[in-house]
């Protein structure tokens, strides 16, 4: 098993004109966490929330605020303005093409956090803070003693003349031990914030002398100079919240034997309902024995409260809807205030395929649907599996939209979900807004496919008992393994006589590097659940009943995706109905788009790119709402 260093990695991203030090661990197959840190913390504050986050599906993003750990220092760390943070962060979802996240703030990380919330709705699916309550800004400290540490260490050079006296380590233990205590930290008039702990004073016991020597060592590299400013020097610019109210849910969890409960005001901003009337879906949690540092003091209850969070808050929903007679999944993201877009999945892939697409189009204001077909994932199987209709798939279509109340949608189909879609859009005009299809044009013959070697995978799998035997040598992870790594490659999968298509590739041969064992993982276990006995029907025993288009029009706007290193591009007739214009005449409203480095899983393989694609589709064709 990795260790924890392993499962978390490191980049280092330019961010308005600094390098950023970000670490990261997990798929995100469910969304985004980000961690902001507070003082004298760093990334490594939050290792335990990472590992459990990822574990659970989601990303976990923990960055080094400027100024802080191994990220750049600005160029003039006095000239610290506050809202740095907040645009930091906001260019940092950017730079890792992070449509919408969770934001989970500790300490002065929770100020941007809310404030990033109510700047960025369409950003934050939701914020949890540790310590630091909501409409804090502009709170007085003018009742508590000259000695306390804010006010010190306000006062420009007193805590760098405080913390010079030391080395590093010593500054980090004694300000650990310091804020891990009930008691707010002051100081007598002939004290320094510094002498209140001493080599004698041992580390909290939940914070080892190993934890010690990563913070110290980040310190090393960053110093004080920045962090001193900002929070220290800087508390001042937060404005405070007004009016201001929260569209997305917001989670406190406090420590009651926090020192900064103490504080004036906060005991009474959490407790006097005024944080309620900000934010509407608001939950406050008290951890009875919980210090400044709750989440390494006590992370697996952390854990649990922040997975509890997530968990009622999904960004990405399963339902199970009853369509014609058999119980379909659904998974769906996003309130739909500019339309629904429907994602259509092929073979070997379920709604999964599409979790890059779904977060990247619910973030820019649509609803994303993304069914089960019948037989696949974790839909029901029909009664008879080997009587598969075409029809059906896109009957069921039809059914999934009135069971949502969806009165017309886009449209996305990927492999031969593609046909479904190009069929449903011909049918039902009033029902689609437009169609996107990757990698499978519309119009082609599939009587060419004869022309094929009789090891061609599709000839192969039509057979009925051919695809079983051969699946049935091997567990369904190394059957979609072996499909996924075929289907990846620009040349067609064709066995040879004495070879069964599953002979085409080993354990030995990698996976493709954009799709992880993890993703392996998801569609095994749903394939697991639903077997291959419908999806070698539909689509592979089922394509002659595929109409041709005839003299059929679109009345919608249809736009075709492909990847050029695609091995279906290679499938006699694809590349001439791509390119001859006979497309062009079945829909009038008609663009090609070519992928040069694209694979048949495009969506997976250039997510950023298709999302860039897809939305773009979506924006030239608004839906009335």
């Amino acid at each position: 098993m990795a260790t924890a260093e392993q499962q978390i990695e490191h980049v280092h991203l330019p961010v308005r004109g600094l390098t950023l030090h970000v670490a990261q661990a997990g798929k995100g197959e469910l969304g985004t966490v980000v961690f902001l840190h507070g003082f004298p913390e760093i990334w490594y504050s939050w290792r335990h929330q990472m590992l459990a986050v990822a574990a659970a599906g989601y990303r976990a993003v923990a960055p080094d605020w400027r100024g802080y750990g191994l990220s750049d220092q600005p160029p003039e760390p006095e000239a610290a303005a506050y809202d740095d943070l907040i645009e930091d962060l906001l260019a940092i979802l950017d730079a890792l093409a992070v449509p919408k996240a969770f934001l989970v703030g500790k300490d002065f990380g929770a100020m941007p956090a809310y404030d990033f919330a109510l700047r960025h709705p369409n950003r934050t699916c939701g914020v949890m803070c540790l310590g630091i309550p909501l409409g804090t800004a502009g709170l007085s400290f003018d009742t508590l003693p000259e000695g306390f540490y804010i006010l010190r260490w306000a006062q420009p050079g007193r805590a760098e003349a405080d913390f010079g006296k030391y080395d590093v380590k010593r500054v980090v233990r004694t300000i650990y031990i310091l804020f891990s205590r009930s008691e707010i930290p002051i100081a007598k008039e002939d004290q320094e914030i510094m002498d209140l702990a001493d080599l004698s004073t041992p580390l909290p016991e939940w914070f080892s002398e190993e934890d010690l020597d990563v913070y110290s060592s980040l310190y090393e590299n960053s110093g004080f100079r920045y962090p001193l400013q900002m929070p220290y020097r800087s508390l001042h610019q937060r404005k405070p919240i007004g009016d201001a109210k929260f569209q997305v849910p917001v989670f406190i969890v406090m420590g009651k034997k926090d020192y900064v409960f103490k504080f004036p005001g906060i005991e009474s901003a959490m407790k006097d309902g005024t944080m309620e009337k900000h934010a509407p879906n608001i939950k406050i949690t008290y951890i009875p024995e919980g210090g400044h540092f709750v989440q390494e003091q006590f992370p697996d209850y952390v854990n649990e409260l922040l997975l509890g969070f997530l968990k009622d808050h999904p960004q990405i929903e399963h339902v199970h809807l009853p369509v014609r007679g058999l119980t379909l999944h659904v998974a769906q993201a996003g309130k739909g205030e500019l339309g629904t877009v429907v994602f259509l999945h092929g073979f070997p892939e379920i709604w999964y395929s599409w979790r890059h697409q779904m977060l990247a189009v619910a973030a820019a204001g649509y609803r994303a649907v993304a069914p089960d077909w019948r037989g696949y994932g974790l839909s029901d199987q029909p009664p008879e599996p080997e009587a598969a209709a075409y029809d059906d798939l896109v009957e069921d279509l039809l059914a999934i939209l009135d069971a949502l109340a969806v009165p017309k949608a886009f449209l996305v189909g990927k492999d031969f979900g593609a046909m479904p879609a190009y069929s449903f859009a011909l049918c039902h005009p009033n029902r689609t807004c437009g169609v996107m299809c990757l990698g499978i044009p519309f119009g082609v013959n599939s009587s060419s496919l004869n022309t094929l070697a009789e090891g061609f995978y599709i000839l192969r799998w039509a057979q009925p008992g051919r695809a079983e035997a051969d699946f049935g040598k091997y567990d369904i992870r190394r059957v979609v393994r072996t499909i996924y790594i075929l289907f990846s490659r620009n040349e067609i999968p064709i066995a040879k006589e004495d070879q069964e298509i599953m002979d085409l590739a080993d354990l030995s041969t990698p996976l493709p590097e954009w799709f992880s064992e993890e993703d392996l993982d998801v569609y095994s276990s749903l394939y697991e659940k639903s077997g291959f006995r419908y999806p070698l029907q539909m689509p592979y025993r089922s394509m002659h009943q595929n109409k041709p288009i005839g003299d059929a029009k679109f009345q919608v706007p249809v736009f075709v995706v492909m990847g050029e290193k695609d091995y279906v591009f290679k499938i006699p007739g694809i590349e001439s109905v791509m390119k001859d214009g006979s497309m062009e005449k079945h829909a009038p409203d008609l663009k090609i788009t070519y992928i040069p480095e694209g694979s048949h899983f495009v969506q997976e393989q250039f997510p950023e790119f298709v999302n860039e694609l897809l939305l773009s589709f979506l924006k030239d064709h608004p839906m009335a709402v």
